[in-house]
């Protein structure tokens, strides 16, 4: 099982290493954007980074099945799937801002496994290994510990996310904590694995923009889950809670559920 772990620890670092270099070479470049169906960018620099990775995974892992957010899906029934998305944050990656990353999670039956956040701007990446250990650029590193809600740093990617009874959740959780700080995509779980920050609430997301991130924010002592509480996977319906103290995570699951 150690030498199956340290195989993918190594593809995955391989995968950053490569589709960063591609990222690097097109950011705060004149690049091609096209909109997809949902009205969402994407760019050359998110084709050719997730097709590198995808290339990849299918000449050294080719047990493994594939979800990417620009290149499709295959073989999702296999006991390892990796999930992907190659630049998680397009819109602050087309404006020059670095605060956005590559996401690989690998999953083990549909259950998060591994996780990788690779930023190769600021040359920072967190590796996770769900409820064992994360580490950032090789240093293992813990979430914050909190005793109370009030004050506590919370993160989401837009306001414009939360509609309906999910903008209804959004403002009671932000009356119980305070001020809320807003786009840094997958960045803030970063943040959060570091100890940095203490809450990410977010609404409307695929599997792409969380799988990694509960393999990392788990590995190093969080919380990250539906709004109901359950695990996630690739069917979970994209509300989601990370906290990085898993008593304060109870105590605002509370706070969510008790909206109608």
């Amino acid at each position: 099982m150690k030498n199956l772990e340290n195989k993918y620890i190594k593809l995955a670092n391989e995968c950053a290493d490569v589709s960063g270099k591609i990222i690097k070479k097109y950011f705060r470049k004149n690049i091609k954007i096209r909109f997809k169906a949902d009205n969402t960018p994407v760019t050359t620099a998110d084709k050719e980074a997730e097709e590198k990775i995808r290339d990849l995974i299918l000449k050294k892992a080719p047990e493994c099945g594939f979800f990417g957010e620009e290149t499709g899906e295959f073989n999702l029934n296999n006991e390892y799937v990796w999930v992907v998305d190659p630049i998680d944050g397009t819109k602050s990656f087309m404006g020059g801002s670095p605060l956005f990353g590559t996401l690989m999670g690998l999953m083990k039956n549909n259950t998060p496994y591994l996780g990788v956040l690779n930023q190769p701007i600021l040359k920072e990446r967190w590796i996770g290994i769900a409820n064992k250990e994360t580490k950032y650029n090789n240093m293992k590193v813990r979430t914050k510990k909190a005793k109370k809600l009030k004050g506590l740093k919370m993160y989401a990617t837009s306001p414009m996310m939360f509609a309906g009874k999910s903008q209804k959740v959004y403002k009671n959780v932000r009356s119980k904590i305070g001020e809320t700080h807003f786009g840094t995509n997958c960045y803030a779980h970063g943040l959060l694995a570091s100890g940095f920050i203490d809450v990410v609430l977010e609404a409307n997301l695929k599997p792409y923009d969380y799988i990694a991130s509960v393999a990392i924010i788990s590995g190093a002592g969080g919380r990250f889950t539906d709004w109901k509480g359950n695990n996630l996977n690739l069917k979970s319906d994209g509300k989601i809670l990370a906290s990085g103290d898993p008593t304060i995570h109870k105590k605002l699951l509370k706070v969510i559920q008790k909206v109608k």
